[in-house]
């Protein structure tokens, strides 16, 4: 009964030394702020500083694109990764959540001890013990408290990388996915021309058999079907490394959708996602996951910088044992039996020869670069997404001529084919006129797959969520080119 007085005491002593915990050694250095900024330099005429919402492939409207989104979201590898090290922030956070309070555990013990009493004599006996042992660091300096916050600061950063890597994946799926609808346009284009310069070879063969054309005539059209042929093969890798990477980014096998992507569909129109809500630089700042880790992490280097300085104050724990005691087994339980301790440590390393400065310094230097990465994680997102949206622009205007241009040389190639036809003109004239038509084509097909491919790396520069709506006609100017026949 005469322990109560100290068991205050020493509840008091905790009170009092949880009441100091909230102190923290967290180094405050000033973090990079760019100058304020209403709106993106390249930012579309139409655009609007609205926060983006949604998700932008689902405006294509393309089922597939979204099932391979979807799978992609589920399966893909660094998605996983990503997540699987949110888990292990989170384990760390609640471990160092736990720091902060106290410990308990059992301990039993059964022995069997021979020593010498007061009188000398020896002898033999046994000894029982059961006991609840507790202890608790009192966290007087606050490097419990820093390293809770650090842990905390590890969860963000984990949180913001799993939304980094969804981000990610979900624009490399769509950029591959609409890079394959593209090549196939190119390969169309190049089959498509290779039956017209064929036509047009054995068209030249029959005025040679008939004593009206020339060998250098024809020998020139059968140099341009082999290099028109010698477009294709190539085409045809470049479809099939494009399916293996999306079937690798679904965290399939490459093959796996080869039968499912072979079908030719083609490119949505560029009109077909329309740039509304973009935000502003301020709001980017606040929404990029990659930015928001990259402050996390500060957060938890700041923290650490913390948690190395405490090492230069004392460390208070407090223990106690709570239990029994006796020579019988039988005897535990009894009153005279009980036995507690109630006590309090305090370890302080005054001599270490700087090896505590030491680790202070690293903190510091730590924290410091960790602040530096932020700054470049800024300046890099701000470049990024202003350089996506100058090309965005750009590429829609380039579309549009080279659309022009597409239109041009096919009324080109028609002409000379009727006049060769017609004899007021030599062969080489339809020759160059069929070459700059496919030289159109292609381009148009490469500038249409670049349009929807900037839109993606918009959406990726932007953090991922923005408005698609979707008109319900395509635009005109982005209709592909159908390649005409030989007169």
């Amino acid at each position: 009964m005469n322990a109560s007085p100290s068991i205050g005491r020493a509840s008091a002593l905790a009170l009092g030394a949880l009441a100091l915990t909230a102190c923290s050694h967290a180094p405050m250095l000033p973090m990079f702020s760019p100058p304020a900024q209403e709106r993106f330099v390249h930012a579309p005429q139409d655009a609007q500083a609205t926060e983006p919402v949604g998700a932008f492939w689902s405006g294509f409207q393309d089922p597939l694109l979204d099932d391979l989104v979807r799978r992609a979201l589920a399966a893909n590898t660094d998605v996983r990764s990503a997540a699987a090290s949110l888990r292990e922030a989170r384990a760390i956070s609640r471990g160092a959540d736990a720091n902060l309070l106290p410990s308990a555990g059992l301990a039993l013990g059964a022995a069997r001890v021979r020593a010498q009493d007061d009188l000398g004599v020896s002898s033999t006996r046994s000894n029982y013990a059961a006991g609840l042992d507790l202890l608790w660091e009192a966290d007087l300096f606050g490097g419990l408290g820093d390293a809770r916050r650090a842990a905390q600061a590890g969860v963000r950063a984990g949180a913001e990388g799993v939304r980094a890597a969804r981000v990610s994946v979900v624009a490399e799926v769509a950029r591959n996915y609409f890079e394959l609808r593209g090549l196939q346009q190119q390969l169309r284009v190049a089959t498509a021309s290779l039956d017209t310069q064929q036509q047009a070879l054995r068209l030249v063969e029959a005025r040679l058999d008939a004593g009206r054309g020339t060998a250098l005539d024809t020998e020139r059209a059968r140099a341009l079907v082999q290099s028109t042929a010698a477009n294709v093969p190539a085409l045809e890798a470049a479809l099939i490394r494009t399916r293996h990477r999306i079937a690798v980014l679904c965290g399939r096998p490459p093959s796996a959708f080869d039968a499912e992507l072979a079908p030719e569909q083609p490119l949505p129109a560029l009109q077909a996602i329309a740039l509304s809500g973009i935000g502003s630089p301020a709001s980017l700042l606040r929404r990029r996951p990659d930015i928001l880790a990259a402050e996390a992490r500060a957060a938890a280097a700041a923290a650490q910088a913390g948690v190395a300085r405490s090492a230069l104050f004392p460390r208070v724990i407090l223990g106690g044992t709570l239990g029994q005691n006796a020579s019988r087994l039988s005897a535990l339980g009894d009153g005279a039996s009980y036995v507690y301790n109630l006590g309090a440590q305090l370890t302080w390393n005054l001599l270490d020869f700087g090896r505590i400065r030491a680790r202070i310094a690293a903190a510091d230097a730590r924290n410091e670069l960790a602040i530096v990465a932020y700054e470049r994680t800024v300046l890099a997102a701000l470049e990024e997404t202003e350089g996506a949206l100058a090309a965005y622009t750009r590429s829609q205007r380039q579309a549009e001529l080279l659309f022009d241009a597409a239109r041009a040389s096919e009324q080109a190639a028609l002409i000379a084919r009727e006049r060769f036809s017609a004899g007021s003109t030599d062969f080489l004239t339809v020759l160059d006129a069929e070459r700059e038509l496919l030289a159109a084509r292609d381009r148009l097909a490469q500038s249409q797959t670049g349009a929807a491919t900037t839109l993606v790396a918009v959406y990726k520069a932007l953090g991922g969520d923005w408005e698609a709506p979707v008109p319900a006609a395509a635009a005109p100017t982005t209709a592909p080119v159908q390649p005409a026949g030989v007169p």
